[in-house]
């Protein structure tokens, strides 16, 4: 395990994509406890399959094979998890630093506004935008970008974090996903 790796953040050492999310986990099954494991190497990491109550980790699953999919389009979960790490950057912007220092990704999404603002990439990354709208609550839009970091990493903000799929059509944030640019 990485010096100072921080909890629930599971995912591999060898990361092609990292998901990035200041919000910690707010729940916690009754039969289940977390448990802090090692990063993997080839193989996805058990945290990604914690059975939550707010379906959190099964869009995080979805998420990861729709971006994954242009690339290798025959991988099921177990492969696209096996190159992926959901860091929870918490108010600690040093650990997104850590965790570009050591998976060195070549996708990197924000799930929610304050990583993004958190991460100090804002100058370096063109954003083309995309908005998806609320199914719930008409003329409400929620605005996500994907842009690209020197070095040609696909940099992106999601327009809602994984937690708020009753306010999105699964369809709308499929979409995002797939106008994700390939890195260069």
């Amino acid at each position: 395990m990485p010096k100072d790796w921080p909890p629930y953040s599971p995912g591999s050492v060898n990361a092609w994509l990292l998901l990035v999310t200041t919000k910690p986990p707010a729940w916690q099954d009754d039969l289940v406890r977390w448990e802090e494991r090692p990063l993997t190497v080839g193989e996805a990491h058990e945290g990604f399959f914690y059975p939550d109550p707010l379906g959190f980790w099964a869009e995080i699953r979805k998420w990861t094979l729709e971006l994954l999919r242009p690339h290798a389009s025959e991988w099921g979960v177990n492969e696209a998890l096996s190159v992926t790490t959901l860091l929870h950057q918490a108010d600690d912007a040093t650990r997104l630093e850590h965790a570009l220092d050591l998976c060195r990704p070549r996708m990197v999404l924000f799930l929610d506004e304050p990583s993004w603002e958190r991460s100090g990439m804002a100058p370096e990354v063109k954003q083309a935008p995309h908005y998806i709208h609320d199914p719930h609550r008409e003329g409400q839009v929620y605005e996500g970008f994907w842009g690209e970091r020197a070095g040609g990493a696909t940099i992106g903000k999601a327009p809602q974090h994984p937690t708020m799929h009753n306010l999105y059509r699964e369809d709308d944030m499929v979409a995002f996903l797939r106008s994700a640019p390939a890195p260069s």
